[in-house]
C-alpha cells in the first residue's frame, strides 16, 4: 500500500478500497477474466438460455472455469515455484523471502549477467524497499551466468506445468458438462435444443457427430498438450541465446520473454492466458459439441466473447479513456507509449514520472475515471454479449430447429450448408 504526502501531489489508498480492488482484478487476468465472464457472461446467459437443462449446464461449465483457472493456479504455482527453485538448486529455504527471485521480470534474464543483475536489484527494491534485499541467493554464485541458466530453467518449468495442468483440466470442462446433462436428462444432442424439439429429434441431430467422438476427445487432448510441448522450450532457447539465433521464432521468444511474466508468481499474463483459451477452450468446446446447432452456437458465441475479451475490451479502454482525456482533464492516456494506463499502475503513481507530477485534484479524477471505465466496459459486455447475444443465437436455434422439424430425411437434418463449409476449410476439417 502507497501512501504519500499532498505535497507530493499524490492521493492516499487507505480509504479507497473500491479503487484497490479493481487495480488487482485488472492486473490480474485469471481474475479479471473470471469475473468478466461471471458478470458478462455467465450470469446474463443462464438467465437467458433456452430452458433449465441448458441453464444449468452453463452454470456448470463456468464454475468448473473459474475453479480450474483461478483456484487450482492459486493453489497450485506456489509448489510448482517450490519445486523449480529447490530443483535447480537455486535457493535452501524455500520459505523466505529469497523466493520471490522469481518475480525479477523475464526480459532481465535474456540479455546476459549484466542485465540480469540490474532487474534483480530493481525488483528487489521494488517488492522490498532494498535492492540488496537477493544478495543471498547472488553470493552462493561465483559464476553468475550459472544462476542466470538456472532462473531461465526453473522459469521453464513452471510454464509447462501450468500449461499441463491448467489447459487439460479447462480442456475438460464441455466434455464433463455434456455427461452431467446426458446423465441428469438421459438425452442426447444439444440441451438448449430439449425444449423446442422432441427426445427422437435431438438423437437424429446428435447422431453425425457421436460417430466421430472419440476422434475429437483425441484431438481436444492432443490440443491441451500442445502448448505444454512447444512454449516452454520455445522460451527457455529465446532466453538463453535467442539474441544470437538464426532462428525467428527463438528471437522472437527473446525479445517478447516479459509477455509471460507471472503476476506475484502465481496469476498468467494475458498472451499465456491467449495461448491457453485457443487450445483449451475456444477449439475444445467446438471438439464437443454434440450437434450442429450446438456447433453454429459455439462458433459464435465464443469467437464473440473471444474478439472483445481479447482485444475489444483494449479497444474500449483506449478510446474512452481519450474521450475522458479530452472531455473531463483526466489523464488516463500515457503519452509516451501511447496507451491507456493500467489501474495498477494509477495505484502506483508515485513510480510513474508523468503521474506524480499530477496535481492531488486530478490524479484523483483520474482513479476515478479509470474504475469507472472499468465498469462501463463491463455493463457494455454484460448488455450485448450477455444478454443481447443470445438474444440472437436463441431466435436462430428456434428457426433453425423449426425448419428442420419440417423437413423430411435424416441428411436435411444433420447438415447445415454454413456448417459444412466452415468445417470443410476450417481447422478441423478432418472431423467433418
Amino acid at each position: 500500500m502507497i501512501v504519500q504526502s499532498t505535497r507530493n501531489n499524490t492521493v492516499s489508498f487507505r480509504q479507497n478500497s473500491v479503487f484497490n480492488t479493481m487495480a488487482n482484478i485488472e492486473s490480474n487476468i485469471l481474475l479479471n477474466k473470471g469475473i468478466t465472464d461471471i458478470g458478462g457472461f455467465v450470469i446474463p446467459q443462464a438467465i437467458m438460455s433456452n430452458n433449465k437443462d441448458e441453464s444449468i449446464e452453463r452454470v456448470f461449465k463456468s464454475l468448473l472455469y473459474f475453479i480450474f483457472t483461478f483456484v487450482s493456479p492459486f493453489l497450485l504455482l506456489p509448489l510448482v515455484n517450490k519445486y523449480a527453485l529447490k530443483s535447480n538448486k537455486i535457493i535452501d529455504n524455500l520459505s523466505g523471502e529469497q523466493k520471490k527471485i522469481l518475480e525479477v521480470p523475464k526480459k532481465y534474464l535474456t540479455c546476459g549477467t549484466d542485465k540480469m543483475l540490474e532487474g534483480i536489484k530493481k525488483t528487489a527494491k521494488n517488492l522490498f524497499g532494498d535492492e540488496n534485499k537477493f544478495n543471498p541467493t547472488l553470493e552462493k554464485f561465483s559464476d553468475k551466468e550459472e544462476l542466470r541458466r538456472k532462473l531461465i530453467n526453473a522459469h521453464s518449468k513452471i510454464l509447462f506445468a501450468d500449461f499441463l495442468v491448467t489447459n487439460v483440466l479447462v480442456a475438460s470442462i464441455p466434455w464433463l458438462g455434456n455427461a452431467l446433462t446426458k446423465y441428469r436428462t438421459k438425452r442426447s444432442g444439444y440441451s438448449g435444443t430439449y425444449k423446442i424439439a422432441d427426445e427422437e429429434f435431438t438423437k437424429k441431430a446428435a447422431q453425425e457427430h457421436d460417430k466421430t467422438k472419440k476422434l475429437r476427445q483425441s484431438a481436444t487432448v492432443a490440443l491441451a498438450l500442445l502448448p505444454s510441448l512447444t512454449v516452454p522450450f520455445a522460451l527457455r532457447k529465446g532466453m538463453l541465446n535467442g539474441a544470437e539465433s538464426s532462428n525467428r521464432i527463438f528471437k522472437w521468444f527473446n525479445k517478447n520473454a516479459s509477455a509471460f511474466d507471472y503476476k506475484n508468481s502465481i496469476y498468467m499474463s494475458r498472451l499465456t492466458g491467449l495461448i491457453m483459451w485457443l487450445t483449451g477452450d475456444y477449439w475444445p468446446y467446438q471438439l464437443a459439441c454434440r450437434d450442429k446447432y450446438e456447433y453454429r452456437d459455439t462458433v459464435i458465441r465464443g469467437t464473440s466473447i473471444g474478439l472483445v475479451f481479447w482485444g475489444g475490451d483494449l479497444f474500449l479502454k483506449n478510446l474512452f479513456s481519450k474521450i475522458s482525456d479530452k472531455v473531463f482533464k483526466t489523464n488516463l492516456m500515457n503519452k509516451k507509449e501511447k496507451r491507456p494506463y493500467r489501474l495498477s499502475e494509477l495505484k502506483n503513481a508515485a513510480n510513474i514520472e508523468e503521474l506524480k507530477r499530477l496535481p492531488a485534484n486530478t490524479l484523483k479524477k483520474t482513479q476515478k475515471a479509470g474504475v469507472g471505465l472499468y465498469l462501463v466496459n463491463l455493463a457494455i459486455v454484460m448488455g450485448t454479449l450477455g444478454f443481447g447475444l443470445p438474444a440472437g443465437l436463441n431466435k436462430l436455434l428456434r428457426t433453425k430447429v423449426n425448419e428442420d422439424k419440417n423437413k423430411t430425411g435424416n441428411d436435411l437434418i444433420l447438415h447445415d450448408r454454413f456448417f459444412d463449409f466452415y468445417r470443410s476449410f476450417g481447422f478441423f476439417r478432418f472431423l467433418k
